[in-house]
């Protein structure tokens, strides 16, 4: 097994992913208006489950807001999560959402239960950078289910 403090897999896309934190990585939802957008997001994914490590995603939602994402970006994705679902199960302990946005706070709680079957792990909101890395060490440090 791989030293679970340092990632060693290929160098992340340094516009859409932070790894300075690791095993917690923050990802910037791509824009609309980003090259390769949805290829470069779950390429990176990818490689983060790859590394067979237990990692938390903090996700910094888009501006631009869910229902602005293209249909077939929409189905590229649930593909991905089909595809990689025993991965992301195995070693994703959970998402956190970094927003202050009351709108889109409240629809991601909406959303949350909705999504317990496909992603088992906990999912969360965070207020800044520093709630997150506390909220993400929490499910880290949760039994592996």
């Amino acid at each position: 097994m791989h030293d679970k403090s340092v990632y060693t897999g290929a160098q992340p896309d340094a516009e859409i992913f932070d790894i300075s934190h690791w095993p917690i990585v923050f990802i910037r939802f791509p824009q609309l208006g980003m090259p390769d957008r949805t290829n470069r997001l779950l390429n990176g994914l990818t490689d983060f489950l790859l590394q067979q490590q237990r990692v938390v995603f903090v996700w910094i939602p888009a501006r631009h807001g869910h229902e602005r994402e293209p249909h077939e970006e929409e189905k590229q994705s649930t593909r991905w999560m089909k595809q990689y679902k025993t991965e992301l199960r195995h070693w994703c302990a959970g998402y956190v959402y970094l927003t202050t946005d009351e709108e889109v706070r409240a629809s991601l709680s909406t959303l949350f239960p909705k999504l317990k079957k496909i992603m088992p792990f906990p999912k969360t909101l965070a207020d800044d950078p520093e709630d997150a890395c506390k909220k993400a060490r929490e499910f880290l440090a949760l039994p592996v289910q």
